[in-house]
């Protein structure tokens, strides 16, 4: 093994720091979820680029972005986290059954699509433990709705938690093959003016559709025919042909492999959105607590359940 790189303490601490700055590509957010200062994160992710003999990051005074040898190690970064979770679970004493009451806060939709059934099978293995599992999309406060665990889709505003990133949510144009069958042509996103939209009132940054492609960006406002506040019900508007709208992968995958919705402009990426646990420090502490968290951290990281 290379002297250089054991999985000290010292070590572990510098991984934790990177994965979160490469996940969040700030160093100042990355810090609090790491739990030190942007300084001495700074200095841990120059000892990982001195150990690995490579620079992880690509910094300019406008934007951050991570190097082919940074991807990489955030690659191993997920691999390990994912590793130690299961290790967590397989090792944890398994005389006595697990007690509580715990309080969730879950996103609406992905709640209902993807946590719900996953904490259906937790307390199939937990019948003692009980849940009071919230489902919606305005933000709380730990503190004052007394929650023990909740989930968020896309960027951390609340540094005073304690957040682990358990995978990420892709975004993409998709429409019904019969409406793109007597649509327009569509081979830039600057088509979309010709097209019917629909469009989900949710999404952070309403009707302007922002796109990436290496290094070009574009940005489109569309006018739509159709907008509803509920995923669900864009979803149901898209494959009923009314236009084209923007899913998450947890909604539209299966969708696309059964052919009853195509992608749209592939070559055209929106952005991704980092999902996370939060948890108020010290709310880990209790067993039911730590025990649901590491279920869902392995559980996430394998990906959706057939």
């Amino acid at each position: 093994m290379n002297k250089s790189f054991e999985l000290t303490p010292t070590r572990l601490r510098e991984l934790r720091g990177f994965a979160a700055a490469a996940r969040l590509l700030n160093f100042s957010q990355a810090a609090r979820v790491a739990g030190c200062t942007p300084s001495v994160l700074s200095r841990r992710i120059a000892a990982l680029e001195k150990a690995t003999g490579a620079a992880l990051f690509l910094r300019t005074t406008r934007r951050m972005t991570l190097t082919r040898r940074g991807e990489q190690l955030l690659a191993y970064c997920e691999r390990l986290e994912a590793v130690m979770a299961e290790l967590a679970i397989n090792l944890r004493p398994r005389t006595g059954d697990l007690t509580g009451r715990l309080c969730l806060h879950l996103p609406a939709t992905y709640g209902r699509v993807r946590i719900a059934p996953l904490l259906g099978e937790f307390m199939r293995s937990h019948p003692q433990v009980r849940i009071e599992a919230t489902y919606d999309d305005a933000y709380v406060d730990l503190v004052e709705a007394k929650v023990d665990l909740a989930l968020r889709v896309g960027k951390l505003a609340d540094a005073r938690c304690v957040a682990r990133q358990v995978g990420s949510m892709e975004r993409y144009l998709c429409a019904a093959p019969d409406y793109l069958a007597s649509a327009p042509p569509l081979k830039d996103p600057a088509d979309l003016k010709q097209h019917r939209c629909v469009a989900f009132s949710g999404l952070r940054t309403g009707t302007l559709w922002q796109f990436a492609r290496q290094r070009q960006r574009r940005s489109v406002r569309v006018d739509p025919v159709l907008t509803c506040n509920d995923s669900q019900a864009t979803r149901d508007a898209i494959l009923a042909g009314v236009g084209i709208g923007i899913q998450g992968d947890y909604m539209a995958d299966a969708l696309v492999a059964e052919g009853r919705l195509a992608k749209v402009l592939p070559d055209w990426p929106l952005s991704r959105s980092p999902i996370h646990l939060l948890w108020l420090p010290g709310a880990d502490r209790a067993p039911a607590v730590r025990s649901l968290i590491d279920f869902l951290v392995a559980a996430l990281a394998d990906g959706p359940r057939a």
